[in-house]
């Protein structure tokens, strides 16, 4: 039989889980990792100042056969995020950029934010998160 502390333990230990399955999620999948090899790493960022500097949640997982990846990162607060996935192809631990820094493993950022002339900023890559939470599709092609 559950005593009273027992019940206050088990109420307060499932409070954040339904809080959270309450709040705004985001849905990422990622294609074209190629070769379909290693891992995936999406960095979510939530402000100007902390864009490509301070992560604020992270998801990291194998590359799929067909070269995609999917993840979500839940009970989240709704407002401006920016997403940046980096296929780590040989699974280092480390972005290899290649000669000169091109040609190395795939970079790619929400919004379809471009890197052609440099580091996107965290506007050009941003979307809006609402209540009923968003899918984010991201291509490293």
């Amino acid at each position: 039989m559950m005593t009273r502390t027992s019940l206050i333990a088990l109420v307060a230990a499932l409070l954040p889980i339904a809080a959270s399955a309450e709040l705004p999620s985001i849905k990422l999948t990622v294609s074209g990792a190629d070769p379909a090899t290693g891992t995936i790493e999406a960095t979510l960022f939530n402000s100007t100042e902390d864009f490509l500097m301070e992560a604020f949640l992270q998801e990291s997982g194998e590359v799929a056969e067909d070269g995609s990846f999917s993840a979500e990162f839940v009970g989240l607060a709704a407002g401006e995020y920016a997403i940046v996935v980096v296929h780590d192809a040989n699974d280092n631990g480390v972005y290899d950029a290649g000669m000169f820094g091109f040609g190395g493993e795939s970079v790619a950022y929400s919004n379809d934010a471009s890197s052609w002339l440099g580091r996107p900023g965290f506007d050009d890559a941003k979307f809006t998160v609402d209540e009923g939470g968003q899918t984010i599709h991201i291509s490293l092609d």
